[in-house]
């Protein structure tokens, strides 16, 4: 397979297209023509790396073809998040491979921690192995909701604020492709360095997060330095699209 035909397979995979990946690239949109035309024979250095991130393949089978395409579930899954709020970056939040579930007709989502850093758009993610490792979604509402399961991480939630809709240590599923922000939804939101799981409220023309425990009043996105990680779509039991 050569290097344009394994871009082509990675990218109807992952669900991105040129103009995508040119941005998650930093490169103009004829350069990714030429890496899918076969103009181009070799990817390398960053554009090799921001590529390899943003189609969620391992380094070694985008440039060379050899080895297996998903990087294995152990290696730390560096992104970035094309969030509004802060920078430039363009590339999809990431999420680390998805299998099969044990169960039937389920995916078997990875359960993350979230490495963030204050006013960086850019974030890594670590095993969260507080049980088993990963959430079961049932393969039915992967498909009703058209989610790409490649996209999808589960992260607990930390704190009152969500109550009585989310309780601390509560998981939920979030699609790191839904970064763009939408009144009323929910959204794991890097705030400051600092994950958190917030709706988003818009009002006189400014963002804020909002929580629903009437303790914790909204926060203007401006306070501090604010991205999106991605929208929350599923709560065990409960499907979260929609706005509430």
């Amino acid at each position: 397979m050569s290097l344009s035909e394994r871009i082509k397979v990675a990218m109807q995979t992952a669900g991105v297209n040129q103009v995508e990946l040119a941005r998650a690239c930093g490169v103009k949109p004829p350069s990714v023509h030429g890496w899918l035309s076969g103009k181009s024979k070799f990817l390398r250095g960053e554009n090799l790396l921001k590529a390899a991130r943003a189609l969620r393949v391992s380094q070694d089978w985008l440039a060379t073809g050899k080895g297996s395409m998903i990087p294995e579930v152990g290696m730390p899954a560096p992104a970035a998040s094309a969030s509004p709020f802060i920078g430039d970056a363009v590339d999809f939040a990431g999420a680390r491979p998805v299998a099969a579930g044990e169960a039937p007709d389920t995916v078997s989502v990875p359960r993350v921690k979230l490495r963030l850093q204050a006013g960086v758009s850019q974030y890594d993610t670590e095993p969260d192995m507080n049980g088993d490792g990963h959430e079961l979604v049932p393969t039915s509402i992967i498909r009703d909701l058209g989610l790409n399961p490649r996209h999808l991480i589960a992260v607990r939630v930390r704190g009152e604020s969500m109550e009585p809709m989310m309780f601390e240590d509560d998981i939920v599923i979030v699609d790191t492709s839904d970064i763009k922000p939408i009144n009323r939804e929910v959204y794991a939101i890097n705030f400051d360095g600092q994950p958190c799981v917030k709706q988003l409220l818009y009002r006189g023309g400014q963002w804020y997060l909002h929580s629903l425990h009437p303790d914790h009043g909204p926060v203007n996105v401006k306070s501090k330095p604010t991205s999106i990680v991605g929208r929350v779509v599923i709560q065990p039991t409960r499907v979260l699209t929609g706005r509430l």
